[in-house]
């Protein structure tokens, strides 16, 4: 099986410049509606290249520094997680979670904005969320399972919240070298 490598810098706690990491008010900053999907076109396009790169399942504008509600998700089998299943290139303009299951699945989740770290975090199984695609066609998709949960966790950035905030216990917050020796 040929998997992607996930960044090196994330994995031992080194943010890439262009990412902004926990504790900058940024992150934390109200975000603003994009309301045409064209004023999203140029941000959409360097996210989506910025994800690849980065190997990532998911981004939020706000992790670039943009106030804005964009999020992309693009979930890949990667070094750290290689049984997450996989799901397509997903951009999401302005979404919101119209409903959630009464159900939540704990998973282990880390983040582009707290290098090195991951823990255990509670998500509904199943949401559906409305947005505007980058074709400018309004959207309501039910989602489950893995990308739920990205998809979740890059929308809480855009209400200025990082995963560290959801964890029910810090028992289980972990390096990432310590997640792959003694969690997987």
């Amino acid at each position: 099986m040929n998997l992607a490598k996930s960044d090196p810098g994330w994995m031992s706690g080194v943010a890439d410049d262009d990412v902004v990491t926990i504790g900058d008010p940024r992150l934390k900053a109200e975000t603003r509606a994009v309301g045409r999907v064209d004023d999203a076109a140029e941000l959409l396009a360097r996210m989506v290249k910025r994800l690849r790169e980065l190997n990532g399942a998911g981004l939020a504008a706000p992790q670039i520094g943009a106030s804005v509600g964009v999020i992309v998700v693009e979930v890949r089998r990667t070094d750290v997680l290689p049984d997450r299943p996989t799901s397509p290139l997903l951009q999401m303009v302005d979404p919101v979670v119209v409903k959630k299951s009464g159900t939540t699945e704990t998973g282990w989740e880390g983040c582009f904005s707290v290098p090195g770290f991951m823990g255990l975090v509670p998500r509904a199984e199943t949401i559906t969320v409305e947005y505007t695609s980058a074709v400018g066609a309004d959207v309501t998709e039910r989602y489950s399972g893995y990308v739920a949960r990205v998809t979740q966790h890059e929308l809480d950035h855009l209400n200025g919240v990082e995963f560290v905030d959801r964890m029910t216990s810090m028992e289980s917050l972990t390096t990432v070298v310590n997640h792959l020796q003694f969690h997987r």
